[in-house]
């Protein structure tokens, strides 16, 4: 059976990478079932920066990791819920809230750690197999799109 998405073409881009993203990210989930872990995948890059800043207000984190306030703020509240983040808020400005990583976050950090330099050597050995080139393209797309927007590039073709 041929792949309808992948038949598509550019048309559905934006399609391919989200599939290809939700892979990696079940496949990342059953590795942490795997170790015991009830962590999620996309928690990573905002635990990552709280373990290497110590404490950031969520409009840092949001402008740290490109993206919006409101994703932050989402992922900030499963990160309590979970144990592994605590909030407080800004003694300078009480409008902010600061993240840090709570006692149990910062165990959990020391566990998984291992756990993510496999996790990044392997992905690491796939990229470098299957398309040496992906992550320096990758970024040359994300730099395109700041020069320029999708809605900018469609106007000048669909007004």
């Amino acid at each position: 059976m041929t792949d309808y998405v992948r038949q598509k073409g550019t048309a559905a881009f934006g399609t391919r990478l989200r599939r290809l993203s939700d892979r990696l990210d079940r496949q990342v989930q059953s590795i942490y079932r795997e170790h015991d872990s009830t962590f999620q995948p996309r928690w990573f890059a905002v635990v990552s920066a709280l373990r290497e800043k110590d404490v950031l207000a969520v409009g840092e984190l949001a402008a740290l990791l490109g993206i919006t306030h409101a994703a932050v703020s989402q992922l900030r509240g499963e990160l309590i819920a979970a144990g592994l983040v605590r909030a407080k808020t800004d003694p300078a400005d009480g409008r902010r809230q600061l993240l840090e990583l709570s006692p149990n976050g910062k165990r959990a950090v020391a566990r998984l750690e291992p756990l993510w330099t496999a996790i990044a050597a392997a992905t690491n050995e796939l990229v470098s197999a299957a398309s040496p080139g992906l992550l320096d393209e990758l970024g040359r797309l994300e730099t395109a799109l700041e020069q320029e927007s999708m809605p900018a590039r469609v106007g000048k073709l669909y007004p």
